[in-house]
């Protein structure tokens, strides 16, 4: 990595000594010499970042422990006494969503002058996306900040070609925009080709971004002004939002909108506040880079990568922030592709829940009481709430509201309808949405269901969510939304000291 003069940069600082033992054990630091193109090691690290202890690589889970979870729900119909397991999960619910109703997001950080912005490189895995180059190209191109600081790298799978074909078509001149070619290997998913980019990252700062993407233009500087404001925060994620759901969308994307706006506009912004950790997002997570490589990166072999990170972090006694700016993505638009995109994830959280429930006493003294229920609220209780929730309607309809309970699930209900209506006017859907939340719960049951049969057969399958479907709100292009290969010139004062990229011949490019 470059060495700037003048004063270190703020996001410089000595790892504590529990992350630096972290770091000895599972990061060979010989991979982070900038490189080319990915070496043999750093392609073998990429599947095996994280300690065994960690990770979900060889978990298996037997069928009658996956139906442990809706056996738990319907308990209430087999005895009163036994369905007091489910009180704890309600209340924990509850307790996350009141608490997201109540507790105001953190102020903002102080604006980072120009000369302490850090280097940045942003991650791009792309898997047969070769459409989504265009708008990619432009909604990175508007990103606000300095291009010599910024590094653009596309990971591409080896059998792949036609994504790599274009993202060298589109790449936008003036940028540190690189192709990186992710050799064969199991297993084949995103937190792998992100371990591999991981390995050839030069910057201080690291981001995950989506083919899909639209993140606002002065994001990068809010996430560098957040990262040095406080040592203590390793990520700090974004607000995500999804640009297509205005009247006459699809319901169900309307529908996924409501639920992210309450997620990323009230829930993780109250847990920021209170210093409690959440499982971040899949996209627009700005991690300090030493922090992240000292944890090793993301599973290879979680589907969820991205929530079990967020808990591992906070292992190592990091926090997790939040920032006030929206990265717009595109929902599903067919109740298929919802269905499947959800399982992935619930199946995720289950495989999270049961890595960091491997040693419960220690990931217990290592997280501290606070953040061990806000963890529990928000991973396997989130899961045992849902599948309670046919239990809950039927309770609802049979009248049967007596009882403590009884009370601990209409306090989630109304929890939960309240953080809705306050997440649609904030985000501008109509308010009659949060109605329709009991039909959208029956649908998510469906997919644990489908989530519980895939964690049996296989718990690192990924159901990748296709992109592209979508008409959404055009970007304007950079430079074109494509040029013709040849050498451009950069304009006088844009060549970049650090991603000397500004002048190239994609037929020259050895990826």
């Amino acid at each position: 990595m470059e060495h700037r003069m003048g004063n270190v940069s703020p996001l410089h600082r000595q790892p504590s000594p529990a992350v630096a033992r972290w770091a000895s054990r599972s990061v060979p630091a010989r991979l982070w010499h900038v490189r080319p193109e990915p070496s043999p090691a750093a392609v073998r690290w990429a599947s095996h970042s994280v300690p065994a202890h960690l990770s979900a690589r060889g978990l298996a889970v037997p069928v009658w422990a996956a139906l442990l979870l809706p056996a738990a729900a319907l308990l209430r119909l087999l005895s009163p006494w036994a369905s007091l397991i489910l009180a704890p999960a309600f209340a924990l619910a509850a307790a996350v969503r009141l608490a997201a109703l109540a507790v105001p997001p953190p102020p903002g950080p102080p604006p980072l002058p120009e000369a302490d912005l850090p280097t940045v490189t942003a991650l791009v895995p792309l898997f047969r996306e070769e459409a989504l180059l265009p708008d990619l190209a432009a909604a990175l191109g508007r990103l606000d900040y300095p291009a010599r600081l910024l590094e653009v790298l596309i990971l591409v799978e080896e059998s792949d070609p036609q994504t790599a074909a274009a993202a060298r078509a589109h790449r936008p001149p003036c940028s540190g925009w690189q192709v990186v070619v992710v050799p064969e290997g199991s297993p084949q998913t995103k937190p792998r080709a992100c371990n591999v980019g991981l390995a050839l990252a030069q910057g201080e700062v690291v981001v995950v971004f989506d083919g899909e993407d639209r993140p606002d233009p002065g994001q990068a500087r809010l996430a560098a002004a957040a990262l040095a404001s406080d040592p203590g925060l390793a990520v700090v994620q974004a607000r995500l939002g999804c640009d297509h759901a205005g009247p006459g969308s699809p319901l169900v994307a309307r529908l996924w909108a409501l639920e992210y706006a309450g997620l990323f506009g009230c829930v993780l912004p109250a847990l920021a506040r209170l210093g409690l950790p959440f499982p971040l997002g899949g996209t627009s997570n700005w991690f300090r880079t030493d922090a992240l490589r000292a944890a090793g990166g993301w599973d290879a072999h979680n589907v969820t990568e991205d929530a079990d990170l967020g808990v591992r972090l906070a292992r190592l006694g990091w926090r997790s922030g939040v920032i006030d700016s929206t990265t717009w993505e595109e929902a599903p638009v067919t109740a298929r592709a919802w269905l499947c995109q959800r399982a992935r994830w619930l199946k995720g959280f289950a495989v999270t829940s049961i890595v960091h429930a491997r040693e419960p006493r220690r990931a217990a003294r290592e997280l501290g009481l606070p953040a061990t229920l806000a963890l529990v609220a928000q991973l396997p209780a989130s899961l045992l709430c849902i599948a309670a929730h046919p239990l809950g309607l039927a309770l609802l309809a049979g009248g049967q509201v007596g009882g403590a309970l009884a009370a601990l699930m209409l306090l989630g209900y109304a929890s939960a309808l309240a953080l809705a209506a306050r997440a649609a006017r904030r985000a501008g859907l109509p308010l009659w949405l949060a109605l329709l939340l009991p039909a959208y719960w029956l649908a998510l049951w469906a997919a644990l269901l489908l989530a519980l049969r895939d964690l049996a057969r296989d718990p690192a399958h990924w159901r990748k969510t296709a992109h592209g479907a979508v008409e959404r709100p055009g970007l304007p292009s950079i430079c074109g939304s494509s040029r013709a290969p040849g050498r451009i010139p950069c304009p006088e004062g844009r060549e970049s000291p650090m991603f000397s990229l500004c002048s190239h011949d994609p037929a020259e490019e050895r990826r």
